[in-house]
């Protein structure tokens, strides 16, 4: 093997641990979802797995414009 390659052998790496940490983040953010529908979270699950990089980053920023648009809890004005 040529040293040549293991020259991009922590790009692989590296970019293989930003993969895997992009998806589970999508697949945990959906799963804790509870604004979206059975049949549409089935859907988006679907993307993020067949779509891994692409999917998963139409979720989340679905999912940050769905919750930036709700109000916070923490405004209590009595």
């Amino acid at each position: 093997m040529p040293v040549e390659y293991l020259i991009w052998a922590p790009l692989a790496a590296l970019s293989l641990v930003l993969y895997l940490t992009l998806t589970a983040a999508a697949l945990y953010s959906l799963a804790g979802s509870s604004w979206v529908a059975v049949p549409a979270r089935r859907l988006w699950i679907l993307a993020v797995i067949v779509l891994p990089v692409a999917g998963a980053v139409l979720w989340l920023a679905a999912s940050h414009r769905r919750t930036a648009a709700l109000p916070a809890d923490d405004d209590h004005t009595a």
